[in-house]
């Protein structure tokens, strides 16, 4: 051996591992990156192109209403006469409903006995009308604890005299 020449260091493989961990955690992450960023938004993309179902549609018709309005200060008395529909989920809730109907009648006739003809002239009354039928029907029965699931309240008549 020449005296210049000096004995070859093995070279450290913790520097190997430690460069190989950063490029895997690298690729890991960019990965997981590529995943929540571009395949989510495709699934989410693909999900809204598929046509949506539309839910089931249950009408449960009702008799005619005719009811005493509020009297106002200076006409005489007015009667309203109605027949409405209600929007149902499922065939059990329009069986549950018909089950209940001298109620619900009930319910719908209070309120309805509660509006003066003014209120309920208007496209805005009528539809504020819905929306106090819809919040009626939607408490518990007497004697039971879940609410009815109404998703609308449909005139089918509405005359007032």
């Amino acid at each position: 051996m020449a005296e210049n020449e000096q004995p070859v260091k093995p070279k450290s493989k913790k520097m190997l591992f430690i460069i190989l961990g950063v490029v895997l955690a690298l690729a890991i992450g960019g990965g997981a990156a590529y995943y929540f960023l571009v395949m989510k938004a495709d699934s989410k993309s693909a999900e809204s192109s598929k046509p949506k179902v539309p839910e089931l549609q249950i009408f449960v018709p009702l008799e005619v209403f005719t009811v005493n309005l509020r009297p106002e200060s200076t006409e005489p008395q007015q009667y309203l006469q109605t027949t409405l529909n209600l929007q149902v989920p499922s065939e059990e809730m329009s069986a549950s409903l018909k089950a209940r109907m001298p109620e619900l009648r009930s319910r719908i006739l209070l309120i309805l006995t509660n509006k003066k003809a003014s209120e309920i002239t208007s496209v805005e009354g009528k539809n504020a009308l819905m929306t106090d039928i819809i919040e009626q029907l939607q408490k518990p029965f007497s004697g039971s604890e879940t609410e009815q699931k109404i998703t609308g309240v449909y005139f089918t008549s509405f005359i007032i005299q």
